[in-house]
């Protein structure tokens, strides 16, 4: 461990500055009524966040209300990231008898065992510190309106991020490029982010790599960033560099009825999505109801 420690950087480098424009995101960039105003609005802007002398990969994440910031379930208040060791005990404990049955059974030893049974907690709804994304522009817009209420008149949001232009702050490896995106189970993730963390002073979260051991990660194409375990966590979009690697597409309130059909119409289905015996049901009303055999609701 201490070799790795000193193969890395201990202190964290700022953000490259592709943008002129510092300042946390609040603002949406576009205000999309539909699939295709939506995906017009991403190839719009993708150079803002995609410099073009470098590849660009970017995630994408669904919220309900546009006014949402961007931090993970167990620090909204009034939680805070130092009760995740209660949360881990709790769901341990109660885990344990049907542990044969988790995702990614035999769960590891070793540091990477807190890491997969973080994201075991992550996967049943049991707050933790990462906060999910994808890497598909369909999953996010799913997302966002399934969760939606139309009827509140209040518009949703797809985050999309560029996670190699966040993860510039750190310096995971020596060895790699400024911006790798770390798998959680290569052990320079403990030092930033573990439960005995020994890089201290680091609030930015970083986006990484989680373990693909469920249907559901897959299908949604799942990626993850990271907080730290800090008792006063910052939203990701209140950085003051959060513009460099960070936009918000609005999405109408008054469309999302329609784009859910949309979304529908394309094979975009909570079933591809979800893929588990829960949701067959819903699966099989919803074949029936295009096929005509039984009425819509």
């Amino acid at each position: 461990m201490s070799n790795l420690k000193n193969s890395i950087e201990i202190e964290s480098k700022k953000c490259s500055n592709e943008i002129n424009i510092d300042a946390p995101v609040v603002q949406c960039i576009g205000r999309a009524n539909s699939v295709q105003d939506y995906l017009r609005i991403i190839d719009t802007t993708f150079r803002d966040i995609c410099p073009s002398n470098r590849n660009c990969e970017l995630w994408y994440r669904g919220q309900p209300q546009a006014s949402f910031n961007l931090i993970p379930r167990i620090a909204r208040s009034p939680l805070n990231p130092k009760d995740e060791i209660l949360f881990l005990s709790k769901f341990k404990s109660l885990a344990i008898p049907d542990v044969q049955f988790l995702p990614s059974f035999p769960i590891p030893n070793g540091p990477a065992a807190y890491w997969h049974w973080l994201f075991q907690m992550q996967h049943y709804g049991v707050p933790t510190r990462l906060m999910d994304w994808s890497r598909d522009a369909f999953v996010g817009l799913f997302f966002a309106v399934t969760q939606a209420a139309a009827d509140v008149g209040n518009d949703a949001a797809v985050w999309v991020l560029n996670p190699v232009i966040l993860n510039e702050a750190f310096s995971f490896h020596s060895f790699v490029n400024p911006g790798y995106i770390p798998n959680v189970d290569e052990p320079v993730v403990d030092l930033y982010f573990g439960p005995n963390a020994q890089i201290l002073g680091t609030t930015k979260p970083a986006a990484v790599i989680g373990p693909m051991n469920n249907p559901r990660i897959v299908a949604q194409r799942g990626t993850f960033t990271v907080f730290p375990r800090i008792e006063d966590v910052t939203p990701l979009n209140l950085f003051t560099d959060a513009s460099n690697y960070l936009l918000k597409i609005c999405i109408a309130a008054e469309s999302i009825d329609s784009i859910k059909r949309q979304l529908t119409r394309y094979g975009i289905t909570r079933f591809a999505l979800f893929p588990d015996l829960c949701n067959i049901a819903e699966e099989i009303s919803l074949q029936l109801i295009q096929e005509g055999q039984i009425p819509s609701a």
